[in-house]
């Protein structure tokens, strides 16, 4: 069994979670139509160049978006700048895909500047689940940062709230408030609440192999 380092941990941790948040905000923002507020629009004259409006807006966005992620190996300073313009003026749920993308490109230059633009996500991203997907990724950026030190019980406080039945990103929360605990040396706690997460059948494959990995790694320190 190979060692899970903090850094790579952290990494197989981010890109999950990436991959279920871009599958939550396109099952919410990518559709166009909304059922309740067309019957009234379509009342209304001027409905069709309203429509064709928004549908072009959306479009433009998607190419900016995509045109902008396919540069970020490239450009970073570009990719940054185009998520901003995005985030700034585009349609709501591109403005927030790019506004999480752009954090994530600032933490390669400037991870306090990318915990910034996390925490003013979790004041402005307009659903709670996003304001909480921003409390994680801070949560990370903290932990992965090597240029300053982590207050480890702000970060916990921030991710406590997160970890209940109902919140739908506990099972993160649970697995970096471990791994927190860990890296402070409560080795224990950290590995009862990896041992959790690694017996509950509810929680994702991935997550519960990183679990069970861990718990074995911890045993053996």
């Amino acid at each position: 069994m190979n060692d899970l380092s903090q850094d790579s941990l952290l990494r197989e941790i981010d890109e999950d979670i990436r991959r279920e948040r871009y599958a939550k905000l396109w099952k919410r923002f990518g559709g166009y139509v909304i059922a309740a507020a067309a019957l009234f629009v379509a009342a209304v004259a001027g409905y069709t160049v309203w429509k064709n409006h928004q549908s072009a807006a959306r479009d433009a966005a998607s190419t900016e978006f995509f045109a902008a992620m396919a540069i970020e190996g490239k450009d970073r300073n570009a990719a940054e700048q185009a998520m901003q313009a995005i985030a700034e003026h585009g349609p709501a749920g591109y403005a927030l895909l790019a506004a999480f993308q752009q954090a994530a490109l600032l933490e390669k230059s400037d991870p306090q500047e990318a915990r910034r633009a996390y925490q003013q996500l979790q004041q402005t991203a307009g659903s709670e689940i996003y304001r909480d997907l921003a409390i994680i990724f801070d949560a990370m950026v903290a932990m992965r940062s090597e240029a300053s030190p982590i207050d480890a019980d702000t970060v916990r406080a921030k991710l406590q709230p997160l970890t209940a039945d109902s919140n739908p990103w506990r099972y993160s929360a649970r697995e970096l408030t471990a791994l927190l605990d860990w890296r402070s040396g409560h080795a224990a706690e950290a590995k009862s609440a990896l041992a959790a997460l690694a017996a509950d059948s509810q929680a994702p494959p991935d997550l519960r192999a990183r679990a069970r990995q861990l718990v074995a790694q911890i045993g053996e320190n």
